[in-house]
């Protein structure tokens, strides 16, 4: 089932692959958009499990990582394309 996600991540040095973090979050098969610097909004079928061991390929073991379920309830100060985007595809 398609379920709307939050993923944050902080990567710490050595690696660092934020270009590879983000081909894989793009790979996800869903609608997405990176609303804050190490913060993205997805719709997918997969679950967060998958998603993190898809993730985990680029990650080091000293980085952060948080991918969560979320609801069509939020607040927040974001430009107007991105709440439209938001609206119309995440939710």
């Amino acid at each position: 089932m398609i379920k709307p996600y939050i993923i944050s991540y902080d990567l710490h040095s050595p690696g660092q692959q934020y270009e590879d973090l983000k081909k894989i979050i793009i790979g996800f098969n869903g609608a997405y958009i990176k609303i804050l610097e190490s913060t993205w909004l997805v719709r997918t079928d997969l679950t967060p499990e998958e998603m993190v061991n898809k993730i985990r390929s680029v990650v080091d073991t000293n980085d952060s990582l948080f991918v969560s379920e979320i609801t069509n309830n939020y607040q927040g100060l974001l430009n107007k394309d991105d709440w439209e985007f938001i609206k119309e595809s995440i939710f």
